[in-house]
C-alpha cells in the first residue's frame, strides 16, 4: 500500500510555475488587502488624535499610608514574607507595603454556593 498517493501522483505530472500562479496571486491579494487595512487604522488613529484635544495630565495623588496600628500585620509575617523572597529571588528585597486578606470575594463564592442549593 502507498501511504501517501496523491504525492506520489503530483510527482509523475510535469508541473510548472504556471499551476502555482493561482495560489500566488491569491497570497498577493490578502497580503495587499491586509497591507491597505493596516494603513487605514493608522490613519484613522492620526486624524482622531488631531481631531480630539490634549487633556491635561492630572498630577498624580499620594495615597496617605497607615500607620503601624491600622490592621498592622504580625512581624512574625513580615520575617516570613521576607526570607520566601530572599529564598526565590536569591537577593534581598524591600517590604513596601503588606496589607490583610480581604474575605470578600471568599464571602461572595460561599453566598452563592449556598444560594444554589434547593431546600425542600
Amino acid at each position: 500500500m502507498i501511504p501517501f498517493p496523491i504525492i506520489i501522483a503530483a510527482a509523475a505530472e510535469n508541473s510548472t510555475v504556471s499551476d502555482a500562479l493561482p495560489h500566488v496571486m491569491g497570497f498577493a491579494v490578502v497580503v495587499v488587502t491586509l497591507a491597505v487595512l493596516w494603513a487605514l487604522c493608522v490613519i484613522t488613529g492620526a486624524v482622531i488624535k488631531k481631531l480630539m484635544p490634549a487633556t491635561p495630565e492630572a498630577s498624580p495623588v499620594v495615597a496617605s499610608r497607615k500607620t503601624v496600628a491600622d490592621d498592622a500585620v504580625a512581624p512574625e509575617t513580615l520575617v516570613v514574607i521576607a526570607a520566601a523572597v530572599t529564598a526565590v529571588t536569591g537577593t534581598h528585597r524591600r517590604i513596601v507595603s503588606v496589607q490583610p486578606h480581604n474575605p470578600v470575594w471568599s464571602q461572595a463564592g460561599r453566598q452563592q454556593i449556598q444560594s444554589s442549593h434547593n431546600i425542600r
